[in-house]
């Protein structure tokens, strides 16, 4: 095992990881670890136990094909025990990464009360994810008994680490999951074949520029939930709820519940996760927060 001290600082979104190892182990195949916990490949996704550092893991690769350690691989368990391995780009990509806001959403959903899988029940949820990048967040509602989820983003890269995603998850055995395109700068392209339960908006308000488009998405994909509900296609259990999460990076952010709000979109909870940091709390710094927004359209 060769072994390094890396350096992280504040600012940075990539860290470059290098390690000498003897000649010898250039014939072996081999994989970079990044864990508070080397014995442990797994994660619990669960609020108050998530590390500091949420392991990582490459893929195993040799020095014919050191490509692999492109890619990183976070196993995180669920509540009943389901894995949720999440596949990511290394590298500057926004979109092919995990997020804090995605991260706490995904661990805030699956340990809620009544979120225990359910072979027996009837209630099947149908899901969408805007913006979903490595489609973490709807992955983890996937883990849930009878639910149907579709995965969206404008990044085709990103759609393809969501349906390799998809394919590894353990959802549960009568739970779906695909992937589309959808653009918010465009007309909405994606069609409903039934009404929506949850809309999910994971840390994609942080960009100003897109924030009207996003809310115009949102408009659009709930109208035709109810055009659906109306037809009567579907019983749904209730009005679509869109769930959204972020943390904050800038005050331009709020023209989005700005623009929710003449929307006639209803604010109907607001929950603040401190993220745990081990350093900012030592050095006597305020935590980070994580914000999950509820909004329902009472029309």
């Amino acid at each position: 095992m060769a072994l390094g001290v890396a350096d992280w600082k504040p600012g940075m979104r990539v860290l470059k990881i290098k390690a000498k190892v003897p000649l010898s182990f250039l014939r072996l195949q081999a994989r970079f670890v990044f864990s508070c916990n080397p014995s442990s490949e797994i994660d619990l996704l669960q609020i108050e136990r998530l590390p500091d550092i949420i392991s990582a893991w490459t893929e195993w690769f040799s020095r014919w094909d050191a490509i692999n350690t492109y890619v990183t691989v976070r196993r995180f368990q669920v509540p009943g025990g389901r894995m949720l391995d999440i596949c990511e780009e290394n590298g500057d990509s926004m979109a092919r990464h995990i997020w804090d806001g995605g991260v706490l959403l995904a661990a805030w959903v699956v340990n809620q009360p009544g979120f225990q899988e359910n072979p027996q029940s009837d209630l099947s949820l149908s899901i969408v994810e805007l913006g979903t990048g490595c489609g973490m967040v709807g992955l983890a509602y996937g883990t849930r008994s009878n639910c149907r989820v579709i995965l969206t983003d404008v990044d085709h890269d990103a759609l393809e680490y969501a349906s390799r995603n998809s394919i590894q998850a353990q959802v549960s055995y009568n739970s779906a999951s695909s992937t589309r395109v959808l653009d918010w700068s465009k007309p909405v392209e994606v069609e409903l074949d039934r009404p929506m339960d949850f809309l999910l908006v994971s840390e994609c308000i942080y960009n100003p520029d897109s924030i009207s488009d996003l809310v115009r998405t949102i408009s659009s994909l709930v109208q035709q939930s109810s055009g659906l509900e109306k037809m009567g296609n579907e019983v749904s259990s209730a009005r679509p709820q869109i769930v959204v999460s972020t943390k904050v990076r800038h005050p331009s952010e709020a023209a989005f519940f700005d623009l929710m709000r003449e929307s006639k979109f209803e604010q109907k909870q607001h929950i603040s996760i401190p993220i745990h940091d081990q350093f900012r709390e030592s050095t006597g710094q305020e935590p980070e927060v994580v914000h999950i927004y509820i909004f329902e359209n009472p029309n």
